[in-house]
């Protein structure tokens, strides 16, 4: 029998927890998840009303590069960790500036795992980085950094962004081949959440291009899901309920055809798949008003119960 004593103990650091066990931070089914994280830094730009428009490309090689004209991310050195902040946040866990409300006030990617952990799980990353009139760029190959951030040129004042590329390393993956059609789904979500966000979606493989842009949000997105069918009202409910640190919005309307409704739920932009309390304490409130109505209004008719 072997020893077990302190010598037994390992400790992992940096991001090689995410590559013995990459189970526990993603999906290892396909890269849509290490997609998600990459959009979601960009999208959180966008819902802090620093960036209009998400530009997606998946490459013929199958990288894919993910570009927005938000801030760009920091390029100033940390405090504490003594290097560039974009290097902390591609090799550090749990580094990013959403843990607190004084970079962003809402985010969706707080609840991810972090752009570090796509990096961890890359054969390569690529990062251009506009911001302070300055262009930087920096690369990692199998996470480990290829080179220093280096300024490689100017631009205009106003021209600011990041720009991230990269490889999804199929050891970490049943297939390296990202799902096309959930791919898709996750991008017209952001559009919708965040009216007036343009996000485009070019795939080089099959030669096709998309684009989103819902100025009403989820407003036109539900009359664009259920179109085609007789709604009752035609036009939808819309509730939107704003404080200083939390924002409810909502879109409903009836149809007669059960068979083919549309009921998707997000919180901080991110889609709950499986409902939640959000979900229930929605459909258990409505219920409630309906019945009070019509209960109140004799509308219902004698020995049947909502």
């Amino acid at each position: 029998m072997s020893n077990y004593d302190a010598s037994s103990i390992e400790v992992l650091t940096g991001l090689e927890p995410v590559k013995k066990r990459p189970g526990m931070y993603t999906d290892t089914e396909n890269p849509n998840h290490l997609a998600q994280e990459v959009v979601d830094n960009s999208v959180d730009e966008a819902v802090s009303g620093y960036a209009t428009q998400i530009n997606v490309t998946l490459h013929n090689d199958n990288s894919m590069s993910v570009e927005d004209n938000g801030r760009g991310i920091p390029i100033d050195i940390h405090p504490k960790e003594g290097t560039p902040a974009v290097e902390v946040i591609l090799t550090k866990l749990h580094a990013g500036g959403k843990f607190s409300n004084d970079s962003y006030q809402f985010s969706g990617g707080l609840h991810g795992v972090g752009i570090s952990v796509v990096n961890a799980l890359s054969s390569s990353i690529e990062v251009w980085i506009k911001r302070d009139s300055k262009h930087y760029f920096m690369k990692f190959e199998s996470s480990v950094k290829s080179n220093n951030l280096e300024e490689i040129g100017t631009v205009g004042k106003r021209n600011t962004g990041t720009l991230i590329k990269f490889t999804p390393d199929a050891q970490f993956f049943d297939s390296v081949k990202f799902s096309i059609k959930k791919l898709r789904h996750n991008l017209r979500s952001k559009a919708v959440l965040c009216p007036g966000l343009e996000v485009n979606f070019k795939n080089e493989i099959d030669d096709t291009e998309d684009k989103w842009l819902f100025n009403d949000g989820i407003k036109d997105y539900l009359q664009a899901s259920l179109d085609g069918l007789e709604c009752i009202p035609s036009t939808p409910f819309v509730i939107s309920y704003k404080t200083k640190e939390e924002q409810l919005d909502c879109a409903l309307t009836w149809t007669e055809n059960t068979s083919n409704t549309t009921a998707e739920s997000f919180v901080n932009l991110i889609p709950t798949i499986g409902g939640g309390t959000h979900v229930n304490g929605l459909r258990s409130g409505l219920t409630d008003a309906l019945k009070e109505f019509c209960e109140f209004r004799n509308l219902i008719p004698k020995n049947i119960k909502l």
